[in-house]
């Protein structure tokens, strides 16, 4: 495929949709009756699930899938509206389609894009308009009464395609082990969640970001009877549900929704003009000259729309910044004191790229490190700062095109924008805390020499490492890859349960000075987690980590990275 403009990773961070998502509810496993939670909008009838890495406990978790949070199908690019209530039981007990996706990679390409981030065990999920639900996972014993900690989960996709209803988001695994709610979500994505219209009030744009904060208002009004504490909600996300994380911080709501907050590899790199991309999308459908454009787009088919808008790379939809949900640097937001000062965990993979550049055809290394680099944006790279990096890349054992791209487009755009954003936060009295995932196992190398790469911790995260026996034929689980993801749901979980705890590992910046406030040693304060044989994590400095950034640090923030 070839990128046009400045297309390049923006096109290909439309990540880990890496299950197809399933239809069906979980298995139950010798549980009881169907669970029932009676709610403001009525009665739901949820059902039982017994995760298959949780096969040696006796235990189960309740599952209520496709609830509504909000009136389903929305108005088209407009905000979400409440839900009406029903007055027969809802039978909850399925995940509801994705919204409209888009896919933009073309040919090969694409192919590899669906078959990597999107389907690689059957059928591409159902989408429709009408996806404005969310799904609510509980341990066994939840009743209304029980406060349990809340983890609220944003979907990656680039915010271009992704959903909820995907099995590597099954909450169940982590609802079980750690006693706590998790909660995962739909949003509106591309032009059916940021259109980029000037019809749109401001302040009312962004409805992709306005769904996850209703979703997020609906935790607040209903999670009790689930068992949940509206006290106690932690966000997290991956990709550009981490960035969708970000952003809730840097433009809060408020009253505060939530009391924590995680940003697995946040970002989300749509280069390029959505109002340029919008109007195209007018002229195509000859709704530019209509004396209302957005509601003659209204009345085209949803079908029609997706397929324009996957015929090119060129066309982007990004958020609008200053609507108040979306800003593109958000430096102001930390030093005007506006993010609020709730703890923070934020981290990466060791091989970020990978994935994006097998998607192009590029794992083999018979692609060149320039014309690498000018797939993903990064052309513009200096020859004195590529010469640097190889220099110091190559005293570290890295060789070849695939390997040196990998680390360059890893380092420029997650490694070291992550290191930036979270010293700013330190060095203005936010609690943060830093990880690198490290592991590669068999079951989860979806595609050839794949490290740790973008998305590969989920699987970790959630407990939902065995969905990937279902596309890795001839694999197994092995010991490490179960201990560590023991490991890192106890992580996530505590910290949900008690942020002010913090994860086990110093905070950023939080290492006591030596002699005369100076230290002597480098801080250990970044928690390197399934490196070697590890199913746990090996504390060590940032540095190990950061090495390279001085020389992309101009070129991040030249094109929006950083921050």
């Amino acid at each position: 495929m070839g990128l046009s403009q400045n297309f390049s990773l923006a096109q290909l961070l439309i990540v880990s949709t890496l299950i197809i998502p399933s239809l069906a509810a979980p298995a139950a496993n010798d549980a009881p009756t169907a669970p029932t939670v009676t709610i403001a909008s009525g009665v739901v009838i949820g059902t039982t699930a017994k995760p298959a890495s949780q096969a040696g406990s006796t235990d189960f978790a309740k599952a209520y899938l496709g609830v509504p949070f909000a009136k389903s199908p929305p108005e088209r690019f407009s905000p979400p509206q409440a839900a009406e209530a029903w007055t027969s039981p809802l039978t909850a007990q399925s995940f509801r389609p994705a919204c409209i996706q888009q896919f933009t990679n073309q040919g090969a390409s694409q192919t590899l894009q669906k078959k990597y981030f999107g389907n690689p065990a059957g059928a591409l999920p159902q989408e429709s308009e009408d996806c404005l639900y969310l799904n609510v996972f509980t341990p066994s014993n939840a009743t209304p009464s029980t406060k349990k900690a809340v983890m609220f989960w944003l979907f990656p996709g680039n915010l271009q395609f992704g959903t909820a209803g995907l099995p590597i988001y099954d909450g169940s695994s982590l609802a079980m082990s750690q006693d706590v709610i998790v909660v995962t979500t739909n949003y509106r994505t591309n032009i059916f969640g940021f259109s980029n219209s000037p019809e749109i009030p401001t302040g009312k744009q962004n409805s992709g970001y306005l769904d996850q904060r209703f979703a997020l208002q609906w935790v607040q009004d209903n999670i009790a009877k689930f068992g949940g504490d509206p006290s106690k909600v932690t966000i997290f996300g991956e990709s550009a549900g981490g960035e969708s994380v970000k952003q809730l911080l840097a433009n809060p709501p408020s009253p505060l929704p939530f009391s924590a907050a995680i940003m697995q590899s946040q970002q989300s790199l749509l280069l390029g003009s959505g109002s340029d991309s919008y109007s195209k999308v007018l002229k195509q459908f000859s709704c530019d000259g209509a004396a209302s454009p957005i509601a003659c787009l209204r009345k085209v088919s949803a079908t029609d729309i997706k397929a324009y808008i996957e015929s090119s790379t060129a066309l982007v939809f990004p958020p609008v910044d200053g609507d108040g949900t979306s800003t593109k640097d958000v430096r102001s937001s930390i030093s005007s004191k506006k993010w609020p000062k709730v703890p923070v965990v934020i981290g990466t993979t060791v091989n970020e790229a990978r994935v994006f550049l097998a998607v192009e055809g590029m794992n083999d290394g018979s692609t060149g490190l320039n014309s690498a680099l000018g797939k993903f944006g990064l052309g513009s790279i200096s020859s004195s700062t590529t010469t640097s990096a190889l220099t110091q890349y190559a005293s570290k054992g890295f060789n070849g095109p695939y390997y040196l791209a990998d680390r360059i487009i890893t380092d420029a755009i997650f490694t070291c924008t992550t290191s930036s954003l979270a010293n700013y936060l330190s060095q203005n009295g936010h609690t943060v805390y830093r990880y690198r995932y490290d592991a590669v196992f068999p079951s989860t190398s979806i595609f050839a020499n794949p490290g740790s790469y973008h998305t590969s911790e989920i699987p970790s995260v959630f407990g939902t490492y065995p969905e990937y026996l279902k596309v890795t034929s001839g694999t197994q689980s092995i010991a490490q890859q179960v201990g560590l993801s023991n490991f890192m749901q106890n992580t996530w979980g505590s910290f949900a349960k008690k942020p002010e705890g913090g994860v086990g590992w110093t905070r950023v910046g939080g290492s006591p000075s030596g002699l005369f406030g100076i230290s002597l040693i480098p801080a250990l304060e970044l928690g390197l987690l399934g490196s070697g044989s590890s199913a746990g994590v090996t504390p060590v400095a940032a540095s190990s980590a950061d090495y390279a950034c001085p020389l992309y640090q101009p070129l991040a923030d030249s094109l929006g990275f950083s921050y």
